[in-house]
């Protein structure tokens, strides 16, 4: 009786001192982890965010890369981070993807979603000395030889992995049309790309842009609905007859049973910070596509891609 008693009142105490941290937050530096490497979109967006939100906020907020297990590692950390609002992060489209799911165990479910951030349409990048001059020449070479070119942009079942299926499904081709060479991110992908480890890369057009106005690089489509105002001169694969548009995102989420007024706390920040005139010229100078839905419309975001990419799975099988 005695252990029930004090276990009831370390349950008491915990909650009390949650509910006041939730109405003194934040008093010590926030920690926002990004689970894909550096040098790709999320950490991009993170690092350029991180001392706007620190400001509004009034506590250091520390950027930490935890990657591996093709973004299962730093996932894992933000779902399991205490729910007091000192451990966030910014998760991505895999934990709505059924393939990645169901290796790493982690879903939607394990979060507090807080902010949508960044849309990410995919593009078709190669390298400047690539031997297709446009993506019609492309298209035709992996059909006349399948299995001849290797792609890459995130881990084996990753957003870029699913963008890179659902355009082979579009031409009737199969996975092994274009091999999957998994890597720790976009950043890892066009490294491998530019290299000559692989022939094609899948990823954001932003992550790709700063090697494409370098003459290092050239996009061949992008999988977007219309052109992309930056860079007008580069089709969509709709325009080219293959009807597929696909892109990732970027998502502030805490670890689930974050105490809602600290979850909103949180909201109030983000979407504050996502206004921040350094931000948004950082963001349009990367080529990454800021589309802020706050707390209630980000749940429903995160549910509804839930349903569209579990139907995409089974249209992939």
């Amino acid at each position: 009786m005695k252990r029930v008693f004090g276990t009831i009142a370390v349950v008491a105490v915990l909650a009390l001192t949650l509910v006041a941290l939730g109405q003194r937050y934040p008093v010590r530096p926030i920690t926002l982890i990004v689970p894909w490497s550096p040098g790709g979109s999320t950490d991009l967006t993170a690092r350029s965010l991180a001392p706007v939100l620190g400001n509004i906020l009034g506590q250091p907020v520390q950027v930490v890369n935890r990657t591996g297990g093709g973004g299962a590692i730093g996932h894992a950390a933000i779902a399991q981070g205490d729910p007091n609002g000192y451990t966030i992060g910014i998760i991505t489209l895999e934990v709505v993807l059924p393939a990645w799911v169901n290796q790493t165990k982690i879903n939607a479910d394990a979060f507090t979603p807080i902010a949508l951030l960044v849309l990410n349409p995919v593009a078709i990048v190669v390298r400047k000395d690539a031997p297709w001059r446009n993506a019609q020449e492309f298209i035709a070479d992996i059909k006349a030889n399948p299995g001849k070119y290797k792609a890459s942009g995130t881990a084996r079942a990753g957003s870029y992995d699913y963008a890179r299926l659902g355009f082979l499904k579009k031409l009737g081709l199969r996975d092994a049309a274009l091999p999957w060479v998994p890597a720790q991110g976009a950043a890892a992908a066009l490294q491998e790309l530019i290299s000559g480890g692989i022939n094609v890369a899948f990823v954001s057009i932003g992550e790709a842009s700063a090697l494409v106005k370098a003459g290092e690089a050239r996009y061949l489509a992008f999988m977007t609905d219309r052109r992309f105002p930056a860079f007008p001169d580069v089709p969509t694969l709709k325009e080219l007859g293959v009807d597929w548009t696909f892109a990732s995102f970027l998502m502030a989420a805490a670890p689930k049973h974050t105490l809602p007024s600290v979850a909103r706390q949180l909201d109030q920040a983000f979407a504050k910070a996502v206004q921040d005139p350094e931000f948004v010229r950082f963001m349009n100078n990367a080529n990454l596509v800021i589309n802020h839905l706050n707390f209630d419309q980000t749940k429903a975001f995160l549910a509804e891609r839930n349903r569209a990419m579990a139907e995409l799975a089974d249209e992939l099988k």
